[in-house]
């Protein structure tokens, strides 16, 4: 039986690494105080009952560009010193502010990860296949350090950690802003700009650059799909099925559709919610799927 691993964050975590978004907020709090201000000023992230952070990768479409853009904007446009000059030296400031806050949160991602530690002890590992294929969703090396699972075999779709050849990807998977800018004309053909529309829109900007853009990754791995072939089980440990990486389940679905899936889940309620969108998002037959524990296989 041909077999393909998906690996989510529930994995790090079943193996002991201390990846969760707690984690990077605590990582956060004590490396880059003041990025993490102006996280809480300009993003609504959801907090736990200890205030970190719980969905921070979606979360990063909550971004506030006006809270940014209030910010910076100390123009007086009634005052009688007002110059038209000042609002593109705004323009300026935002563009080299937002571009600020865009790799500060990028790098504070990165160091978190390379910097995380291996647990202890190699105990209590999940029985898994070395010979089969797997995709990564995590961006450490776990199924290679604890598992001895050549690198030849899994595919790091949104990049590795120490891998400098690339970025590491991650974003929200919102298309479009809640509050999106106007049209440039209105439905008489009269023009929305103001003064600041340029501005505001250079404010804006984060949310689209923060944005996972699972078409291109796809696109970009398309020999990887290309190639995997005859796959009869699909087994998921320790991923969400969250929203933002339901084209690359669909992509599998359609790839093999008589295949078993094994989908592991941590919590009752998490089990009901996991099959209910496999079902009913992904398309996956009900007596196709199997619900399981990791410890389990």
């Amino acid at each position: 039986m041909a077999t393909l691993y998906i690996i989510g964050n529930g994995f790090d975590l079943f193996n002991g690494f201390k990846t969760s978004y707690a984690d990077f907020h605590n990582f956060v709090i004590q490396n880059f105080p003041d990025l993490e201000n102006k996280i809480e000023n300009y993003f609504l992230f959801e907090t736990d009952d200890k205030y970190l952070w719980k969905n921070f990768e979606n979360d990063l479409a909550t971004f506030q560009y006006e809270n940014l853009f209030d910010d910076l904007n100390n123009i007086d446009v009634q005052s009688e010193s007002f110059k038209p000059s000042e609002v593109f030296g705004l323009e300026d400031e935002i563009n080299e502010e937002v571009e600020h806050l865009i790799n500060d949160i990028k790098d504070a991602f990165r160091d978190w990860i390379e910097e995380l530690e291996p647990p202890p002890k190699k105990t209590g590992l999940a029985k898994i296949k070395k010979d089969a294929n797997f995709i990564s969703f995590n961006y450490t090396n776990t199924l290679e350090i604890l598992y001895s699972v050549p690198t030849s075999k899994i595919l790091y779709i949104h990049n590795k950690a120490k891998d400098y050849s690339s970025e590491l990807i991650f974003g929200h998977g919102a298309l479009q802003e809640k509050d999106p800018a106007k049209e440039e004309l209105d439905e008489f053909g009269d023009s929305n700009r103001t003064l600041f529309t340029d501005s505001e829109n250079a404010a804006r900007y984060p949310f689209y650059a923060l944005i996972k853009n699972t078409s291109s990754i796809l696109d970009s791995n398309s020999e990887y799909f290309d190639n995997i072939k005859s796959i009869n089980e699909v087994i998921v440990l320790g991923h969400s099925l969250g929203q933002v990486d339901w084209p690359y389940f669909k992509k599998l679905q359609q790839l093999f559709p008589d295949a078993n899936w094994k989908i592991s889940y941590y919590s009752k309620e998490e089990k009901l919610n996991l099959k209910s969108t496999a079902i009913e998002m992904l398309a996956i037959n009900d007596d196709k799927i199997q619900m399981i524990k990791i410890h389990e296989l």
